[in-house]
């Protein structure tokens, strides 16, 4: 078993003037105690992969599951790494009890809210002062099929009913059973109550929305304009502390080569930073092929480019430091990442460092 070379440059000191650097933990890291001990030596900010995810917190109503997630706080913790929650509202892997009913129709939206605030209530406050930053909400808008910006409200964008199972919103869903048209209500109202619980209940932690394919141009619309008007509904509350809600707006980044321009991030970049939301990019990985023709391990002419366009992210990432708290990559090595069809990380297969994580090091000298 090849083991990691812990006497490459430290990625997180290499960073320390410009952001904190990240990665995620897999259930089978735990029992390596050389990858723990590599993380510990190239990360100073710890995202669980699956285990903070809403199905795997609680199952049915009143069961909770802590026992993963107090092992990746623990660590944090004792190494003085930021421990990222992730996530309380998503779309995906979330158990049935907390918006549907056993037939999946959704429930009331008095009992969707009451359900959200229940299970925000008992795992935020379990880890309170704790976490450095919640992904409150993951994903919560429709792909556009284009790269137009959406038109009007973003609320018309919010994920809802759709003929693909993986993808329906039953949040909203939920919300909107019951809403009372007249006074206002409609199905995205649980983009605020997710954030006012989770505020309410984890007070210091910094609060994000988190997102996919942030760059494209219809996202760059209705992502700061749904943080800019949860921001001002939360101006008008009684609660409201003087803290922005939204605080941070997440750029999950998985980038291919396909697809990745710098100037297309660069104008994300700007529209989120107009907010006054703090900005990471917390799921970070860039491949080539695809999982139908995997390109793992990468040709001599992939890697090169592979290299230029991370050094070209970084260079990017230095430019908006100020406004940028943290780079999270999604995954150790090319073969433990969720798309190790695409060689999409700074290791190879073996855990030994590719010519891209010196080049990246090398922007810091």
């Amino acid at each position: 078993m090849v083991t990691w070379d812990l006497s490459l440059p430290s990625l997180c000191r290499a960073f320390e003037k410009y952001f904190k650097i990240g990665n995620i933990l897999a259930h089978k890291d735990w029992e390596e105690a050389d990858t723990l001990e590599m993380f510990k030596h190239h990360y100073n900010a710890l995202t669980p992969e699956n285990c903070m995810k809403p199905e795997y917190m609680s199952k049915a109503k009143g069961e909770y599951f802590f026992d993963n997630i107090d092992k990746h706080v623990d660590f944090a913790e004792k190494n003085g790494m930021d421990m990222i929650g992730h996530t309380f509202v998503w779309h995906a892997q979330s158990a049935l009890w907390l918006n549907r009913n056993e037939d999946e129709t959704p429930v009331t939206r008095a009992e969707a809210r009451a359900n959200m605030e229940a299970f925000i209530k008992e795992y935020a406050g379990r880890y309170s002062g704790k976490i450095h930053s919640w992904d409150v909400i993951n994903e919560a808008f429709i792909d556009s099929g284009g790269e137009e910006p959406f038109k009007g409200s973003w609320r018309s964008y919010i994920r809802r009913e759709t003929d693909n199972p993986r993808a329906v919103g039953h949040w909203f869903l939920a919300y909107a059973n019951g809403a009372d048209v007249a006074k206002g209500e409609c199905g995205s109202d649980y983009v605020f109550d997710s954030f006012y619980f989770a505020r309410k209940y984890d007070p210091k932690a910094i609060l994000y929305y988190n997102d996919y394919n942030e760059e494209f141009d219809h996202k760059c619309t209705i992502i700061p304009q749904m943080v800019n008007e949860i921001n001002e509904q939360w101006k008008k509350h009684p609660e409201y502390d003087g803290r922005m809600l939204i605080e941070g707006i997440g750029m999950q980044s998985h980038h291919n080569h396909q697809h990745t321009d710098i100037e297309r991030i660069r104008r994300a970049l700007e529209a989120f930073i107009k907010t006054g939301a703090k900005i990471s990019i917390t799921e970070m990985d860039f491949t080539f092929g695809s999982s139908a023709e995997p390109a793992n391990p990468l040709s001599p002419e992939n890697a090169a480019k592979q290299t230029e366009m991370y050094v070209e992210l970084f260079k990017l990432y230095m430019e908006y430091s100020k406004h940028i708290e943290r780079v999270s990559f999604w995954g150790t090595n090319d073969l433990k990442s969720w798309r190790s069809w695409g060689a999409p990380t700074f290791f190879d297969n073996d855990s030994q460092a590719k010519d891209v994580f010196h080049k990246v090091i090398a922007l810091t000298k």
